[in-house]
């Protein structure tokens, strides 16, 4: 399964992974006692910045109770914040109201069509809902923004969508086009080594399989395609080897199944 990786950045915050996996990692230069301006007095921006930042961290956790509270509460302070309200909309997509999550993009949309990572997240939403043209529009205005500082993993955003759409051409022009901006982009390399598995170019999809491992670790779907390619290039030592390496890593997975039920495919 392909998946969406990239979410950038809410001003504070930094989507590291994603479609059915995202998970968030959070910084904030505000603490609590930072509320105040210098003076003393309330100061509702950094207050709003305070209560995001606890709001996504017990996003993470999955507290959403004290995620929403949070996050509530920012809203109080800044209303008219796009970074807050594309916290909300996230914390709506995670709790799967795809109809409140569109609500607050598009106020945040409305407060600032600009913000390319507001346009890449927006975009990723619109495809994980089967929105495709639309979303495709997101990531292109997303990408025609000069102060977009990760042009790459939008571009990998759009491809994997397009793979979604069955638009496999189109994605391996986007996917060369993150590689272009990072060659290190893991999942980008990933992408392009499954389609060249599928276009039967076996060769190209190792070398694509071994650019990969040099940025990132396996996953149980890199593993599940190592293991098809090096069968295919008929190396089944490597074959073995991956097979040994997926089942002791993720045990439990998808992929763990799929070489079990067509191992005798594989292994020959």
């Amino acid at each position: 399964m392909y998946q969406i990786k990239r979410i950038a950045p809410l001003l504070l915050l930094i989507f590291i992974s994603g479609c059915t996996t995202t998970s968030t990692t959070f910084t904030t230069p505000y603490s609590t006692a930072e509320a105040k301006s210098g003076d003393g007095d309330y100061d509702r921006k950094k207050a709003a910045h305070t209560r995001l930042g606890l709001g996504m961290t017990y996003l993470n956790q999955g507290d959403y109770e004290k995620s929403k509270y949070n996050l509530d509460k920012a809203l109080e302070h800044y209303p008219e914040s796009e970074d807050v309200l594309r916290g909300v909309a996230w914390y709506y997509e995670k709790v799967r109201e795809p109809e409140q999550a569109e609500k607050y993009y598009q106020k945040a949309l409305k407060i600032n069509d600009k913000n390319s990572a507001l346009l890449n997240q927006y975009g990723v939403f619109l495809c994980r809902n089967d929105r495709f043209d639309e979303s495709q529009e997101m990531f292109k205005a997303s990408i025609s923004i000069l102060t977009n500082k990760d042009v790459s993993g939008t571009y990998e955003n759009a491809a994997t969508c397009n793979i979604k759409a069955g638009n496999e051409e189109l994605a391996e022009d986007l996917y060369r086009k993150a590689l272009n901006h990072n060659p290190k982009q893991a999942d980008s390399l990933l992408g392009m080594a499954n389609i060249e598995f599928e276009k039967g170019r076996y060769k190209r999809s190792r070398s694509y399989l071994d650019r990969y491992e040099l940025v990132s670790q396996h996953s149980p779907r890199s593993f599940w395609l190592a293991i098809r390619t090096e069968s295919r290039l008929g190396n089944m030592d490597a074959t073995a080897s991956y097979a040994l390496k997926l089942e002791q890593t993720y045990p439990d997975s998808q992929e763990i199944e799929n070489y079990l039920d067509t191992k005798d495919q594989w292994l020959k």
